[in-house]
């Protein structure tokens, strides 16, 4: 106990100092129960969290230090104290691992500015619903319990964004060895593509994994997925260029930036509210209905679905998740993890009933109705392997590539790994 009362005198007078020469200090320290509090846990939460507030504000003169207390970041900040103070209580309040620090803001006094002062409550206990300051008062908790409870938030933040990604990354890669394909690219086939092959794909899919994970740390928070529009864009169009960049400017999966980015931030923040998995779709079109209105202004630099909306009125894929993806809800009745033959079926399900703006693009709407006739005659009457492979060869002749719908499928994949993987499990 004398260590730690040491510690704290250590801490008080380091910030008195620092108050000293600038009127708002920051202090970050965990929540953490018991007397080991300089741990790998502690560690982790501290470098996360403190990372963030450095973003977030204009620190300078940042001082780290490990005591008794456990690891500490303390910074000087230009700003107002008062507006600080709302933005880490924010902080607390919505991030995975807020619950497990208290961030002090020092304005002009060497006393502490109250989350009661800004929002008329304390904080809550880890465990149950009762104020912190009442469970510690008549030690409601064990402290294993309590210890039990910070790891295993610090290891779900860790971990669980990870898996997401192993499932974009094997979605991704299940579309593209799909074979036939009907004029997509595949392992054995450029499909109606001069500009690009299987290892090019390959390439582009590299390079979009690691954006995938940033769309699961953002969508992994107590906020509404209808609030993370503006960072998940800033994401999307950081994909994009690195996606162009590795690709040498060819466009591979555009699309689907938008449809996995959509989906990945959906899904992150219906496990983080503990939601039904059919949330997910409630949470897509939260998220991305306002970005349909934007097609009612348009100017310069147009994309391919841009142009074409222009031109025939269709939005696209924009359209079918402002609705919830209802393509890919009805394509998950379709498709089987464990079924190869479902993959090809569901993708001929999608090419009758998508307006895929790939194949507008290349062969018109008379294009796209010829497509989806052939496909709905496929999926309600059923085929043979060689008529599949006839059809394909047809296609790559004639310049069709229904990479919307590979989108879609793609998507669908990666939905169903979830639910089979994440969302059974947690029942």
């Amino acid at each position: 106990m004398m260590d730690i009362l040491t510690a704290k005198d250590t801490r008080v007078s380091l910030i008195e100092a620092m108050l000293a020469e600038n009127n708002v200090v920051i202090s970050i320290r965990c929540n953490y129960p018991g007397v080991s509090k300089a741990n790998y846990h502690t560690s982790k939460v501290i470098t996360i969290i403190s990372n963030i507030v450095s973003k977030q504000l204009n620190i300078y003169d940042v001082k780290t230090l490990t005591t008794a207390e456990g690891p500490i970041f303390l910074a000087k900040i230009h700003g107002d104290g008062k507006i600080i103070k709302e933005k880490m209580i924010k902080l607390e309040d919505q991030h995975p691992l807020g619950r497990l620090v208290d961030i002090d803001v020092y304005f002009k006094s060497i006393k502490s500015l109250s989350r009661k002062d800004f929002t008329g409550k304390l904080r809550k206990c880890f465990l149950c619903n009762d104020y912190a300051f009442n469970c510690i008062v008549n030690k409601r908790h064990d402290e294993l319990s309590l210890q039990a409870y910070f790891h295993k938030q610090v290891e779900t933040f860790e971990n669980l964004p990870l898996d997401i990604i192993e499932y974009t990354n094997q979605a991704m890669l299940y579309e593209l060895n799909l074979y036939p394909s009907f004029g997509l690219v595949s392992p054995y086939s450029q499909g109606a593509h001069s500009d690009m092959d299987h290892f090019k794909f390959i390439d582009s899919i590299s390079v979009l994994n690691k954006y995938m994970l940033q769309f699961a740390y953002l969508g992994y928070q107590n906020e509404s997925v209808a609030d993370l529009l503006n960072e998940a864009i800033a994401i999307g169009k950081a994909c994009e260029e690195a996606m162009f960049t590795k690709t040498k400017g060819v466009n591979t999966h555009k699309g689907l930036i938008f449809v996995l980015g959509t989906l990945v931030v959906s899904v992150m923040n219906t496990i983080y509210h503990g939601e039904a998995f059919e949330v997910i779709f409630a949470n897509i079109i939260k998220l991305t209905k306002p970005k349909l209105s934007e097609l009612d202004d348009l100017n310069k630099n147009l994309s391919n679905g841009k142009k074409i909306y222009l031109k025939y009125k269709l939005k696209g894929v924009r359209q079918e998740a402002s609705l919830g993806f209802p393509l890919i809800q009805k394509a998950l009745d379709i498709f089987a993890i464990n079924d190869k033959k479902s993959y090809v079926k569901t993708l001929i399900y999608l090419m009758s009933v998508c307006n895929d703006t790939t194949i507008i693009h290349r062969k018109g709407l008379e294009g796209l109705t010829k497509v989806k006739t052939t496909m709905s005659k496929l999926f309600k009457h059923g085929y043979s392997v060689d008529e599949l492979f006839r059809i394909d060869k047809q296609f790559v002749k004639e310049g069709i590539s229904p990479g919307g719908s590979a989108d879609l499928l793609c998507g669908t994949i990666f939905l169903s790994l979830i639910k089979n993987n994440i969302f059974k499990r947690r029942e």
